[in-house]
């Protein structure tokens, strides 16, 4: 063992549970459970992995503080040690120990493994008092992006802090005996227990595979709850390979599917459950967004990675089809059809995800609205087979205005603007039109925005800031015009999403004034592509304008946005002075939209960061590091 030669045929018969985990309900989730065993046993497996947190779900915010949920998602692990008979069987769930108290002051509990085998919790004497048989809590755990896991629960660095040992200590593998008369011994990790490069202890990281390995266990089993994200499959086999580079041990990872929510995200699963083995990297691998029970003993094609987009669409599917399950209800969906882009791509997603039998569609112009945008609404529900209805908004939106246009108090007049004309249409479609028809057929209907709009503010609070989710809002607008040709070309074969879109015919405009008219050429007051990377830099990368004008000053601004458009930037911005005015015109509009975002519907998170309770915003007042004046000084003196 050693040596590191271990192949899978010289490992017990362990089957992998990819399971879409419903959160919040335990007694759905066991029942899946238990089918799952009955199918590994009749597959001839002897050891069977479920992921972290699968009887209860993960994401369940502040119901953690409810005792009685706890206690009762707790109690369901007697029900899985009773159906082990004959196996060994590896779950996570919380574990409670009503006696104590965690640092909230309420009862403290566990984010844990629990190993049962033949009808028992497995024990370990090697371990310092504390723990029931059977448990091992997770050892690090995420207090990042959406990650609240020190705010409920108590970890092995807190034991070991409490009882001043070493963590360690805990990294005894369990022994079980096989059905071959042999003595199996693993070790178990909880998901953020594999990412330990990114935490140190002593004089290097809390590596508790390399622990596990060096008190001979046989191989090591990550049970994860790990979100998806772009290329993270590719960063976790990179994580991996380095961590058995030092412990050559197999490493079996099991990861949940489906989606589960935080309030304000909805964040995605996507399985990925692999088989890693030293020297040969992934020998099994399940595939991804799919339940799975995969069996090692079993060859499987090793499948190659997706595409991006094919993983973005698969997510996006996964996010849409949560709010069946949140509901408990077959949804039926209703979305304002604009003609444009965006409105396009999620009615394609939605139909995809739900089937167009529970898509409609309503298209609500003015006399702004070009009649290709609505021809294009028309074709794309026609060729989509979605119920479509024409809704002009024009009698409501001039008898609304004129109310509103002849009001005046004591003390001011007011001026009824563009910008208030644009907002009282997107009022009127959004609060009015849309609500009204969604309450009228017992609908839900869909936020269409995107993050480049909703990061600059460029969008009616109650207008289109509202709905029950926000497909595409952690999408750039360049992200959705690559989606839209991946939906033409690989999903449908044909053209669905108009190619007047596509190719610069119609420029993307809400068409809320003579100002926005498409059959002019005239659109949104956004530098789409630009402003894109710069925006991508500032929220995902948590840039400061200030770096940028560093970056351009060094004569690197283009590569460092991975936007290498350099001729098109100047002829965006005549000289320095105008390029400068702009990026200081994103930072205002990105912190004074805050109050809109915080507002917005639950959004899909597909980036690095998403708006919502991944990317925490607060309301502040403009400020500027010191720093930040002499760096715009110079680029301006330098000049363009």
């Amino acid at each position: 063992m050693r040596e590191g030669n271990t192949a899978l045929t010289d490992l017990p018969p362990i089957g992998l549970v990819q399971m879409e985990v419903v959160p919040g309900q335990p007694d759905r989730n066991v029942a899946r459970m238990l089918d799952y065993l009955q199918q590994a046993r009749d597959a001839g497996a002897w050891i069977v992995a479920f992921p972290e947190l699968c009887v209860s779900g993960y994401l369940l915010g502040d119901v953690w503080e409810v005792d009685a949920l706890v206690q009762d998602y707790a109690a369901y692990s007697e029900d899985l040690r009773a159906a082990s008979r004959g196996l060994v069987i590896l779950f996570g769930n919380v574990v409670v120990d009503p006696g104590r108290t965690g640092e909230d002051g309420r009862m403290l509990k566990y984010c844990a493994a629990v190993v049962c085998a033949d009808g028992a919790y497995v024990e370990r004497p090697e371990l310092p008092p504390g723990l029931p048989p059977g448990v091992h809590p997770k050892t690090l755990q995420p207090n990042y992006r959406f990650f609240d896991d020190d705010r409920h629960f108590h970890s092995v660095r807190k034991l070991a802090l409490a009882q001043q040992r070493s963590v360690y200590e805990w990294c005894q593998p369990f022994a079980v005996r096989l059905p071959d008369g042999r003595t199996f011994r693993f070790g178990v990790q909880l998901c953020e227990d594999l990412w330990s490069q990114d935490y140190l202890y002593d004089t290097g990281p809390l590596d508790t595979v390399q622990a596990y390995y060096q008190r001979g266990a046989e191989a090591v089993f990550n049970l994860s709850a790990s979100p998806w994200s772009a290329q993270k499959s590719d960063k976790r086999r990179r994580v991996v390979s380095a961590t058995l580079s030092r412990s050559p041990v197999p490493l079996f990872y099991v990861n949940q599917i489906g989606a589960q929510n935080n309030g304000k995200n909805v964040i995605l699963f996507d399985g990925d459950s692999m088989a890693y083995v030293p020297g040969h990297d992934v020998m099994r691998r399940t595939r991804s967004w799919r339940e799975q029970l995969l069996i090692t003993t079993r060859p499987n094609a090793v499948a190659g990675a997706q595409s991006h987009l094919q993983e973005l669409y698969e997510a996006l599917l996964t996010g849409l089809r949560h709010l069946d399950q949140i509901r408990g209800v077959r949804n039926r969906y209703l979305i304002g059809v604009s003609g444009g882009l965006d409105s396009s791509v999620v009615t394609c997603l939605l139909c995809q995800a739900l089937g167009p039998e529970r898509v409609y569609a309503v298209n609500m112009p003015t006399r702004f609205n070009a009649r290709e945008t609505q021809e294009n609404a028309d074709r794309l529900c026609a060729t989509l087979n979605v119920d479509y209805l024409p809704c002009s908004i024009q009698d409501l939106y001039e008898a609304v205005r004129g109310t509103i246009s002849a009001q005046s108090f004591k003390r001011t007049a007011g001026e009824y603007t563009r910008l208030a004309d644009e907002n009282l249409q997107a009022r009127i479609r959004g609060a009015d039109v849309l609500a009204g028809l969604a309450s009228t057929h017992g609908m839900i209907f869909t936020n269409n925005g995107n993050k480049t709009e909703l990061a600059l503010g460029y969008c009616t609070l109650y207008g289109d800031i509202n709905g029950a989710i926000a497909p595409i809002a952690d999408l750039y607008k360049v992200q959705i015009i690559e989606l839209a040709q991946f939906l033409n070309q690989q999903i449908y074969g044909r053209e669905v999403i108009p190619a007047n879109l596509l190719d610069g015919t119609i420029v993307p405009s809400a068409e809320l004034s003579e100002a926005q008219d498409v059959t002019r050429g005239l659109g949104d007051p956004i530098k789409y592509g630009y402003h894109d990377a710069v925006l991508r830099q500032l929220l995902e990368y948590r840039r400061h304008i200030g770096d940028l004008v560093e970056w351009q000053l060094q004569g690197c601004l283009c590569a460092r946005l991975e936007w290498g458009d350099e001729e098109q930037l100047r002829r965006y911005f005549a000289d320095a002075e105008a390029w400068i005015e702009d990026l200081e015109w994103i930072e205002e509009q990105v912190r004074t939209s805050v109050f809109k975002r915080i507002q917005a519907p639950p959004i899909i998170v597909l980036s690095e960061r998403a708006f919502g309770f991944d990317l925490r915003e607060s309301q502040l007042p403009a400020y500027q590091p010191r720093a930040y004046a002499a760096l715009r000084q110079r680029v301006l003196q330098q000049g363009w």
